[in-house]
């Protein structure tokens, strides 16, 4: 009876949020949030490239073959951007992960870029810093 009377008070109700916002406080700061933080973040960026990836082969690809130089205006790279963007957003949903918020409005779009500009970059092969000494000596 008296713990019923307390919950259906303001004082109970204020502790009992003291103590879940004291709880999830110490679980956002754990180890187990920063995993939880970090995979979602992962999951987000392979969301990304899914959508770099799949806008290039549906949209770009077809635009570069129909050119006889290969090029894009800046119009349809504007375009093939956004195109990634929304795919991408819905792919991370699709993983269960919010896309523009665990990266962040402003840096999805950075975040195209640097996969873009890495895709463009021809295979090389990889060495390790022992490899490239020997190979610079």
């Amino acid at each position: 009876m008296w713990f019923e009377s307390l919950l259906n008070s303001d004082t109970g109700l204020a502790l009992a949020a003291t103590i879940f916002g004291s709880v999830w406080a110490l679980f956002k700061a754990s180890e187990w949030g920063r995993i939880l933080r970090r995979e979602r973040y992962r999951e987000a960026l392979q969301a990304l490239e899914a959508a770099v990836d799949k806008t290039y082969h549906e949209y770009v690809e077809a635009l570069k073959a129909s050119r006889e130089d290969g090029q894009l205006t800046a119009d349809e790279k504007r375009r093939a951007r956004l195109a990634a963007r929304e795919k991408a957003i819905v792919i991370a949903r699709e993983r269960g992960v919010e896309l523009l918020d665990t990266i962040g409005r402003h840096h999805v779009d950075t975040w195209i870029a640097k996969i873009v500009k890495r895709l463009k970059r021809p295979a090389r092969q990889k060495t390790t810093r022992t490899q490239s000494r020997r190979l610079n000596n």
